[in-house]
């Protein structure tokens, strides 16, 4: 099943260190508790029951129907939480009712864990193995070719991974009682983040309500650090305010480009300061900023328009690039396998949507044309003219000399 492998393909491997060495996994969760998944295995195949012919040596075989299937799953929980993820699985595992599994080849589907182990060690620390097997509520084949469900899954973990964003940084951020130094060290840290962000949004950078919470926002900069809450929803704001302004069709993918653009920005931006405490207190804005443009690169990737399926494979190829170079710098396992959840959504739904777009093939000229005939004999119509312009280049469309043109192929 080739959905399978390009699931799979689209995750990032991460090492993680073991007492038994370094390995390779990926992000996997159940009821939305995340853990690394080194080995998956699944098992299936149809139920017959042999019989034996009486005073014979040949038996008949009934088949009375498909084996249920199941999931056996090999993983590790890492990291200071581990005790905390331990005692959330453990529950999810153990309580009656079937829960969102994410598997790392077969995507997300909803299931019940029929059995599951844990091995640890007193001296051991932050690191917890653990084998589990799950039993599917539906063929996961089902359910993943569904672009309406994969609609909803990315708009609903968007939503949650900026919800989560939010409150994680009102938890942590907190510069009461830092000496002034270290408060305007993470000011002009934070000016910079809005010249960066005002920058990649040129959608909606003239707009009144941006423009005025990003000015806010730097008037009463060490102010608005003061307050969270207050602080870390103007930047949301200004970070998710819809191209829905913009009354084009390809609002949405510029709007994708954008967020993408951002996540770049604060990759490669540089957080390091004279104070630790400055470069941490940073680092979090950081980490708001990335999370919460992500969180918007899958839930706007669904809106998206696409001429050809070209387009939209250049979409993918940006999503894939972006995402696994976030996730190589980020600090927490949640946001690592968040990350890779909404990348791996947003990748099967653009594939998905693919499969129903023109391709660009090559229309053979033979002599000089213009525009409005070539135009009407590719598609039968003039609808088209501006895309075959733009398409190739074309400086004077009354006067098309001999060549191939890319046109679409419906």
């Amino acid at each position: 099943m080739a959905w399978r492998n390009e699931y799979a393909d689209s995750l990032h491997k991460v090492l993680i260190d073991t007492p038994n060495g370094t390995i390779e996994c990926v992000g996997g969760s159940y009821a939305g508790v995340p853990f690394f998944v080194e080995e998956a295995e699944t098992s299936g195949g149809r139920e017959v029951v042999s019989t034996p012919l009486p005073f014979s040596e040949t038996h008949v075989n009934e088949d009375v129907g498909k084996k249920v299937r199941s999931f056996p799953i090999k993983f590790y929980l890492v990291g200071a939480d581990c005790e905390s993820k331990r005692e959330s699985l453990e529950e999810a595992f153990n309580k009656e009712g079937a829960f969102e599994l994410v598997h790392p080849h077969y995507g997300r589907f909803n299931a019940r864990c029929s059995a599951y182990s844990l091995s640890f060690k007193k001296d051991e620390q932050e690191y917890i193995a653990g084998e589990a097997t799950f039993v599917p509520e539906q063929d996961p084949k089902e359910t993943a070719s569904s672009v309406e469900d994969l609609r909803g899954i990315a708009i609903e973990k968007s939503d949650a991974v900026l919800d989560n964003s939010q409150s994680v940084f009102i938890e942590s951020f907190d510069v009461a009682g830092k000496a002034k130094a270290i408060v305007d060290s993470v000011a002009n840290f934070t000016v910079g983040i809005l010249d960066m962000i005002t920058e990649a949004r040129s959608s909606v950078r003239s707009v009144s309500e941006f423009v005025n919470t990003v000015s806010q926002i730097r008037e009463n900069i060490s102010i608005a650090l003061m307050t969270p809450a207050d602080f870390s929803s103007r930047i949301q704001q200004i970070l998710t305010m819809s191209a829905d302004v913009v009354a084009r069709e390809d609002a949405a993918n510029e709007y994708v480009r954008e967020s993408l653009s951002v996540i770049k920005s604060i990759i490669s931006k540089d957080r390091s300061t004279a104070y630790a405490s400055a470069d941490e207190l940073s680092e979090k804005i950081s980490r708001l900023v990335l999370m919460s443009s992500a969180a918007m690169v899958s839930k706007s990737v669904v809106d998206c328009h696409f001429d050809s399926a070209e387009e939209s494979r250049e979409m993918q190829d940006s999503i894939s690039e972006t995402f696994s170079a976030a996730a190589g710098v980020v600090d927490s396992i949640d946001d690592y396998v968040n990350l890779m959840d909404m990348q791996a959504v947003a990748l099967k739904y653009l594939r998905n949507e693919m499969s129903n777009l023109a391709v660009v093939v090559e229309y053979p000229m033979n002599g000089t044309r213009d525009i409005l005939s070539t135009c009407f004999d590719c598609y039968g119509s003039l609808d088209r003219v501006e895309d075959i312009l733009n398409r190739n280049g074309i400086c004077d469309p009354m006067t098309i000399t001999p060549r191939n043109l890319r046109v679409l192929s419906k």
